[in-house]
């Protein structure tokens, strides 16, 4: 089985999005060994994902579920296989407080195309240049999928 764990700041948006669709493709696919989580590193429960997040995973065949902002913990480290971050300055958070696990913490970039590429935040963007940060999560995880499926 593969634990993988997306990270953003508030996991209302990248990271959350991120699980959504890698637990989208392997239920698609039938395929029970990967499951995906989302933590953002300043979470907080009262924050709410965005509506434009719900219309572009809807515009993906992907259904709305319930979802907390919840913050990164040590547990979430050690229980999960991969740490998927959105930009340099979580990965850097992540280690600085975390550093035994330099093993298995990674942008998505660039552990998917082997390239230092941060994600940006796109919560401030709307229409098409929300959608087109997302499509470049939405290809990423796709692919992520396919190298480790």
């Amino acid at each position: 089985m593969k634990k993988i764990c997306f990270i953003c700041h508030a996991n209302i948006c990248r990271s959350f999005g991120a699980e959504c669709i890698l637990n989208n493709l392997a239920a698609k696919d039938n395929n029970k060994e990967i499951i995906a989580t989302s933590r953002g590193i300043y979470a907080q429960d009262f924050y709410a994902v965005p509506q434009k997040l719900w219309d572009f995973l809807k515009s993906k065949d992907i259904e709305k579920i319930e979802h907390k902002s919840t913050l990164l913990t040590k547990e979430d480290l050690q229980n999960n296989d991969l740490i998927l971050t959105m930009t340099d300055d979580q990965k850097e958070f992540i280690l600085d407080r975390y550093a035994q696990f330099t093993d298995k913490v990674f942008l998505l970039q660039e552990y998917v195309y082997e390239k230092e590429e941060e994600v940006k935040d796109p919560i401030s963007f709307s229409g098409s240049s929300f959608n087109k940060v997302m499509e470049k999560v939405y290809q990423a995880v796709v692919d992520l999928y396919n190298k480790i499926k």
